[in-house]
């Protein structure tokens, strides 16, 4: 083995010390090992949706990130979207053949959301399985919204990343989104933990989305604070949004109770429908 030489300066002497020669390299900066670099979760989200919009498979924008786009500052951890329900299955294939695994749903998010994750396909987007860490893509069958055709429009997609290779997707308009959860929560058991996420995603969107409250709620005891929010015109601006919606035939035929089931609980007249 051959050695290298390093000399210590001393004050009357110098004293010399022998290393092995490990190789060292003389240059300021450290050697580093090249390697493939991991892609991000938007990374991965982004190639994988872009793979199901090139299987012709419709994307509609749901849960956290359509709240987001309406004006609620929920943290962005899921990603979930609708597709057709005869593509189901096969937009989960793809997500898995694009690195995505398939995963089951942490019980504790059973227990407290329900449907919001058994009827979902989970696919990882992170290397992480801890529930309080991993992401996930959540494929959901179009008919868990109840959606239609005509209710949906292309938009933007909400995005990180400075060239997306998904662009755009689809977004259920504003009446269609409250008339989905107020349809959802009759389907439902008033203490179930699907009908108690409908009722905060209700409560969310109107206070952020109808009231336009930058905290999304106000102590309605705080007369003060009331008057400083003018929260009686928001509540006035609000409900007359959710009659001139009624009045443009937003609600279909024979849910008519939707507008005025919306219109009482925005008003306060009474609380959110059994």
């Amino acid at each position: 083995m051959s050695t290298q030489t390093i000399t210590v300066p001393a004050s009357s002497s110098s004293s010399t010390l022998f290393l092995p020669n490990l190789g060292l390299s003389h240059s300021k900066h450290p050697q580093l090992e090249d390697g493939p670099v991991e892609p991000s979760p938007q990374e991965l989200l982004d190639r994988t949706l872009y793979a199901l919009q090139k299987a012709e498979i419709a994307l509609i924008e749901w849960g956290t990130l359509l709240h987001n786009r309406m004006g609620v500052p929920t943290i962005l951890k899921h990603h979930h979207f609708l597709v057709p329900d005869d593509d189901l299955l096969a937009a989960s294939r793809i997500a898995s053949e694009e690195g995505l695994p398939l995963s089951s749903p942490p019980q504790i998010l059973v227990d407290t959301h329900g449907d919001f994750f058994t009827k979902g396909h989970l696919h990882r987007l992170t290397s992480s399985t801890s529930p309080a860490l991993a992401q996930y893509l959540i494929l959901f069958p179009f008919s868990f919204a109840s959606y239609t055709p005509s209710e949906l429009e292309p938009r933007p997609r909400f995005t990180s990343l400075a060239f997306p290779l998904c662009k755009t997707v689809l977004v259920p308009q504003r009446p269609a989104v409250y008339a989905s959860i107020l349809r959802a929560m009759t389907a439902y058991p008033r203490w179930s933990p699907t009908r108690m996420t409908l009722e905060s995603h209700l409560s969310e969107l109107i206070g952020y989305n109808l009231y336009d409250l930058a905290d999304g709620y106000v102590d309605i005891d705080d007369e003060e604070l009331c008057q400083s929010q003018e929260v009686d015109q928001r509540v006035a601006e609000a409900v007359q949004v959710v009659k001139e919606w009624a009045c443009a035939g937003q609600w279909r035929q024979g849910e008519e109770w939707i507008g005025d089931a919306l219109v009482s609980v925005v008003s306060g007249a009474v609380g959110l429908p059994v």
